[in-house]
């Protein structure tokens, strides 16, 4: 084989070693078996309707929570990525330092950080935070934001200062320059910071465990816990339609907001 194919052979293996699982339960979820069976005898679609009530449920509540600490992530990670870039902040180096930490940290000492929140919480407010939404979203939030943080200092990088300070020259304030400039401007990188963390959150296992459960039980741990006990076609039906609603969401946020342009990839 000759040398310039191995790096393309190599990448094809990596892909097809991190695609191939994603593809065996897609195609596993059309068995026409009552076990999990790769590759099928024949096929059926009978599972996708057979898919139990509380995994939708559990879906709708991963939703609830995704969004919401998507939305604390842009509210908290955007002016936090700007005044790192743009302040004159003290130890700066440091604070930035701090900020992704959390990205570092895994999600399970994450959760335990957040039980014990939860419980001074409670001991000092008696307000509870345990299987609930609201705990969830801002237990999230602790490792969410800093993807947003990320995003907003890289496409600081790439920003034209240029344009803000046309828009000023020509008798804009600086708060409308901010709203009609320069978010616009960081836009996919926003985008791409919030789609990440959504992703994130939604894929969480440790924090849901450690503070959901009952009514603010996740689509993960649900099947996580289904998992234990029975792999039907019917859990790998739902996870193919989770699989393939995120890919449609990314390929429609990429034409939305330009997020290949913001990558690399787009054609110039």
């Amino acid at each position: 084989m000759s040398a310039r194919w191995i790096v393309p052979a190599l990448a094809g293996c990596i892909l097809l070693f991190l695609v191939a699982p994603v593809v065996s339960v897609a195609v596993s979820s059309f068995s026409g078996g009552p076990i999990f069976v790769f590759p099928p005898a024949h096929f059926t679609l009978a599972w996708y309707g057979r898919i139990p009530s509380e995994y939708f449920s559990a879906l709708l509540v991963s939703l609830e929570v995704g969004i919401g600490a998507t939305g604390v992530a842009v509210i908290v990670g955007v002016p936090a990525g700007l005044a790192l870039v743009r302040g004159y902040l003290p130890f700066s180096r440091a604070l930035n330092s701090f900020c992704l930490t959390p990205l570092m940290i895994p999600t399970l000492v994450i959760g335990v950080a957040a039980l014990q929140f939860a419980n001074v919480i409670y001991d000092v407010f008696k307000l509870s935070l345990m299987e609930s939404v609201l705990g969830l979203v801002l237990a999230h939030s602790a490792f969410t934001v800093p993807f947003v943080i990320r995003a907003v200092i890289a496409g600081q990088a790439q920003f034209d200062h240029d344009i803000e300070d046309a828009a000023l020259s020509l008798g804009a304030t600086p708060v409308r320059t901010f709203f009609t400039v320069t978010l616009p401007a960081l836009a996919p990188s926003i985008a791409s910071g919030a789609i990440l963390a959504f992703l994130v959150s939604f894929d969480d296992v440790p924090v849901a465990l450690f503070l959901g459960g009952g009514s603010a039980t996740t689509l993960p741990v649900q099947i996580f816990n289904g998992t234990q006990f029975d792999l039907s076609p019917a859990i790998l039906a739902l996870s193919a339609i989770v699989s393939g609603g995120v890919l449609l969401s990314i390929a429609i946020s990429g034409k939305i907001f330009g997020l290949d342009k913001f990558l690399g990839t787009g054609h110039t």
